[in-house]
């Protein structure tokens, strides 16, 4: 099995220092009809959003015939942990959180994508995950109530740092609305291997980010750095995966030379997809 060029989303991760319609506009000229919608300041940050606030996105995205597949709302650049253990933070990142799962909702995005959050260097690792699982378990409550799947994913600096972490937290939550995905940058970093993460995350792999990196770090455009990309999208083949990846080109290295990134991005994934 081989996987399909429709499963190439388009991010708006470089492209918050230009207006959401013209990210809009690149997508629709770049052929692309699933986005994972980066919720932040300026284009829409999850704690303005109020339900009368995502009408003029919403009508750009249908005018240009484009989806919303994945939202991820900013949760590393802003004070946001599930796991914290200062009770006004933690209460304020599960409000955030609740009211992101709001916001998929209304652009009607299957998935909400988050990170477990971790305590402070020092803490006592037991308590950061019982925080951590304690409040995805009450997350649960809203993504079941507006039937949005959560995808969770692991970085070493959180409680879930790996897959068997990710499989863990799942199994320990028990719900069918939360599940994993895959970040390729976060993979290499915790020393894992991707195939055999995709193996283990099974049918719970429902997103995936991809990036290629180098090792000194950044998100760079897939093909141009150290990653075997292409082996990636065959593994995906290989299994069967049936869900979205996003070139996550997160942080400030594309904002000036955001169209000219995403269209290597496509490029390079579709061009692998041709071989």
């Amino acid at each position: 099995m081989k996987l399909r060029k429709e499963q190439i989303a388009g991010g708006n991760y470089q492209y918050t220092r230009h207006p959401f319609s013209h990210f809009v506009e690149s997508m629709k000229r770049m052929d692309v009809h699933h986005i994972e919608l980066y919720a932040a300041s300026p284009h829409l940050y999850v704690d303005d959003y109020t339900p009368g606030t995502v009408g003029g996105q919403q009508k750009l995205l249908r005018e240009a015939g484009i989806a919303v597949c994945c939202l991820t709302a900013e949760q590393c650049l802003y004070p946001v942990s599930a796991a914290i253990d200062d009770p006004i933070v933690r209460e304020r990142s599960l409000r955030y959180y609740e009211k992101a799962l709001e916001l998929a909702a209304a652009f009607e995005s299957p998935y909400m994508q988050m990170i477990s959050g971790s305590g402070l260097i020092g803490s006592d690792p037991g308590e950061d995950w019982k925080r951590s699982a304690d409040g995805i378990a009450r997350l649960m409550k809203t993504a079941e109530r507006v039937g949005v799947t959560i995808v969770l994913e692991a970085d070493r600096t959180c409680t879930v740092k790996d897959t068997p972490d990710q499989l863990k937290m799942i199994k320990e939550i028990g719900s069918d609305h939360l599940s994993g995905m895959i970040d390729t940058n976060a993979i290499y970093h915790a020393g894992e291997d991707f195939e055999e993460s995709v193996k283990l995350l099974g049918p719970h792999l429902r997103h995936l980010h991809f990036i290629d990196l180098k090792p000194d770090g950044g998100c760079l455009v897939p093909g141009s750095g150290i990653l075997p990309m292409k082996e990636y999208l065959d593994v995906l083949g290989k299994y069967g995966y049936e869900g979205y990846l996003t070139p996550e080109l997160w942080g400030f290295r594309y904002q000036e030379c955001a169209d000219e990134a995403m269209q290597q991005s496509l490029d390079f994934c579709r061009g692998c997809l041709d071989d």
